[in-house]
């Protein structure tokens, strides 16, 4: 609850400089704003925002909103919303899929939507990708890989520009394997971070992981 109403706050306070956080699209989308959807890791959907994972007490908390905040102060219109215990990620699939396509058919630009999966998060995004199939979309991956993740992810159908973000100390690894072949895509980078914080680079709104995402897409534009 107060995750929810620290957020309510924040979009009070985005609204003043003309870009907002929320879970749901504005009425009237415009057309050149740029369109983040952030997806997040496992420990807020368990403990809610600023929760600090148990076995990693080192990470710190996971400050959801600061991240929200993070994007948002870069000039993005953030959609995210936090994720619910016993709700299937099929659900958060359908509904930024339909989101999407709203922003497209209100003449929203391709180039200005990206949809952001961080650990557990961005098996939201991945799936959302396989049902968009849109050549010219953004995703970026981060902290999620393991060895043999690309085996669960080996039916579905990508297409788009893809970043996976990785940190070199951090136990999940490479993505590669997961797109390496995948000659559907219009284009996959991998950036390595070496902050030394493991995991919990997904953590914060660190601007070492922040900036060169957007730097990416500015590219791919």
């Amino acid at each position: 609850m107060l995750g929810r109403i620290f957020l309510m706050l924040l979009v009070s306070s985005a609204a003043v400089v003309g870009q907002t956080i929320s879970s749901h699209l504005p009425h009237k989308p415009a057309k050149t704003e740029k369109y983040v959807f952030y997806h997040h890791g496992a420990v807020v959907t368990v403990l809610g925002d600023n929760a600090i994972n148990q076995a990693a007490p080192e990470w710190g908390p996971y400050e959801y909103s600061h991240i929200l905040d993070s994007l948002q102060k870069r000039g993005c219109h953030v959609i995210s919303e936090i994720h619910q215990q016993n709700v299937d990620d099929s659900v958060y699939v359908n509904k930024v899929v339909s989101q999407v396509d709203s922003l497209l058919k209100a003449g929203v630009p391709v180039k200005n939507i990206l949809l952001v999966g961080a650990s557990a998060g961005w098996n939201v995004t991945i799936h959302a990708a396989d049902r968009l199939r849109n050549k010219a979309l953004h995703y970026v991956i981060m902290g999620g890989c393991w060895p043999e993740t690309y085996k669960d992810y080996s039916d579905l159908l990508l297409y788009g520009h893809f970043l996976s973000i990785i940190e070199v100390t951090d136990p999940h690894g490479t993505c590669v394997s997961l797109f390496e072949t995948r000659k559907s895509l219009s284009s996959y980078r991998e950036i390595k971070l070496n902050t030394g914080l493991s995991h919990g680079f997904i953590y914060k709104g660190y601007k070492e992981w922040i900036d060169p995402i957007l730097q990416w897409w500015s590219s791919r534009k």
